[in-house]
């Protein structure tokens, strides 16, 4: 018997900078506010649950208005002795800055260049939202 397939390729509409720093994640958002005049907040951790029962928990920075949400996930998270990372196939990455942005008035490329400004940030890059597999675990409810 023949089986059909159905594999969904899900449409994110946002923007995913990956970014490399040695700043702790309070002073990283202190900074892009100042860069970017935005209000990032520290809120309840972001957690991701998979499917053997396991939990992850990691720092949540979150800037949210009516047409714009930014948020600060930090991917490398300290379990015990070992680390866990939110993106596994992006360990290189400290952050994840998602940006959702209705009105289209943030320019990511001014976005990246503005962030690039911050002492002690070593790499920003543009992420493909296709390619990330985990993509899932950077979505905030």
């Amino acid at each position: 018997m023949h089986k059909n397939i159905l594999r969904v390729q899900p449409d994110f509409d946002l923007e995913i900078l990956g970014i490399s720093s040695g700043l702790p994640d309070f002073q990283l958002a202190w900074h892009i506010n100042l860069e970017m005049n935005l209000h990032l907040k520290r809120v309840e951790d972001h957690q991701i649950c998979f499917k053997n029962d396991t939990f992850l928990k990691t720092s949540l920075f979150l800037h949210k208005t009516e047409n714009l949400s930014v948020a600060l996930i930090r991917n490398r998270v300290n379990e015990s002795v070992n680390f866990a990372f939110v993106v596994p196939e992006a360990k290189n990455i400290d952050y994840f800055l998602v940006i959702e942005d209705d009105t289209g008035d943030l320019e990511i490329l001014n976005v990246k260049n503005t962030l690039s400004k911050i002492k002690n940030v070593i790499l920003i890059q543009k992420m493909d939202v296709q390619q990330l597999k985990s993509i899932d675990n950077l979505i905030i409810d």
